[in-house]
């Protein structure tokens, strides 16, 4: 949208000759001109970028994944939404918010949040605070002293290249990172699962969640 706002603004004054004449007494400010395009690239340099996945089980679509990045300045922002309906031994509904602040490439802050039926979990925090982190889930608390630049957000939209381990905001700890072939790595989760990533020029294009009882696929649209 913000691109296309350019090429019309380009367009509208800068050749004037494919719209209207203007008359000599309404010539065109450049100053205007600039100004209008100075604060079309400030909302672009804020614009928040959206991904979608679809969420399979057996080929079957059973829900969908939105991913959002919005960056402005120093700080980056990062919402990770989901919503699944699907049936194991009896119909179960998921819904999942999960949302990071990175400054200067460092996570500030982070939570994460899941509804299983209608019934909300216990919220986990992690916050940086008095140089470390305050790790939060429900009414325990704990802290990690070692410095954050990587968490699982990420892998959505940053190849894991040369990065040896990333935070889960949902576990709360460091896991290693398997590379598992070209663009390909596997996170291995405490639970005793595994997911499965696949990158295209950078981007995740794929995660497979390998679970003890399932197998879903999580497709970028």
């Amino acid at each position: 949208m913000i691109p296309a706002t350019i090429i019309w603004v380009c367009k509208k004054y800068f050749a004037p000759k494919r719209y209207k004449k203007f008359s000599s007494q309404n010539p065109v400010d450049p100053k205007r001109v600039v100004t209008i395009l100075f604060l079309v690239c400030s909302l672009s340099a804020a614009f928040a970028q959206q991904s979608k996945f679809n969420i399979k089980r057996n080929g079957e679509i059973i829900g969908q994944m939105y991913f959002q990045q919005k960056n402005e300045g120093e700080n980056t922002y990062l919402t990770l939404t989901s919503k699944v309906q699907t049936r194991f031994v009896f119909k179960i509904n998921v819904e999942t918010e999960d949302q990071a602040h990175f400054k200067n490439g460092r996570l500030l802050t982070s939570n994460v949040s899941r509804i299983v039926n209608g019934n909300a979990k216990e919220v986990k925090k992690t916050n940086w605070v008095n140089n470390r982190y305050q790790l939060k889930t429900g009414n325990k608390t704990n802290t990690l002293d070692q410095p954050i630049s990587y968490n699982m957000m990420l892998l959505y939209i940053h190849e894991p290249v040369n990065i040896s381990e990333i935070y889960s905001d949902n576990f709360q700890c460091f896991i290693p990172v398997q590379k598992n072939g070209v663009h390909q790595y596997r996170i291995k989760l405490p639970d005793g699962n595994y997911n499965d990533y696949h990158f295209e020029n950078g981007i995740c294009k794929l995660v497979v969640v390998n679970h003890s009882l399932y197998t879903i696929r999580m497709e970028r649209v």
